[in-house]
């Protein structure tokens, strides 16, 4: 992934958003590209289509804000979270348990592509979103994420 959006930073800043960091890694399903991020502190996942790696921060801005809002997270913050999103820089994770889940997410996307080929990728994102994860004494990343923004 690294390769496609340019060299990572050495040594990034801490993340300020409610979110944290994020994870990204490419995933085929069949004929199908796609760009699964995973959000560090609540696991949520945006799946997006692979076009043009370069300035993927922009779709992830708007499929994040659909989610968002789609979760009932207040407006005003999901406009502070993108707003803080925009000086994002790329870097590596060593992270195991985020990498865990990133397979766990990227199994379930392939299968619930298998079965319904023409889902919409923020739909599937959404319904990843409801997945328990044992990391969080079994809470969902959509749980997780409005329990952020309720802080």
């Amino acid at each position: 992934m690294l390769k496609r959006v340019g060299p990572p930073t050495n040594e990034p800043a801490a993340s300020t958003t409610r979110l944290g960091d994020w994870t990204a890694n490419l995933l085929g399903v069949g004929r199908q590209r796609f760009v699964l991020l995973v959000a560090e502190r609540s696991r949520l996942p945006i799946l997006l289509p692979a076009r043009d790696l370069k300035s993927i921060r922009v779709p992830l801005v708007d499929a994040l804000a659909h989610v968002l809002l789609s979760l009932n997270v207040a407006a005003l913050s999901v406009r502070r979270e993108l707003a803080e999103m925009r000086d994002g820089v790329f870097a590596t994770t060593n992270s195991r348990s985020l990498l865990g889940t990133m397979n766990d997410f990227s199994n379930a996307t392939w299968w619930r592509y298998r079965d319904e080929p023409n889902a919409d990728p923020l739909a599937v994102s959404l319904w990843l979103a409801e997945t328990p994860m044992q990391p969080f004494r079994g809470k969902a990343p959509d749980q997780l994420t409005r329990e952020l923004f309720e802080q």
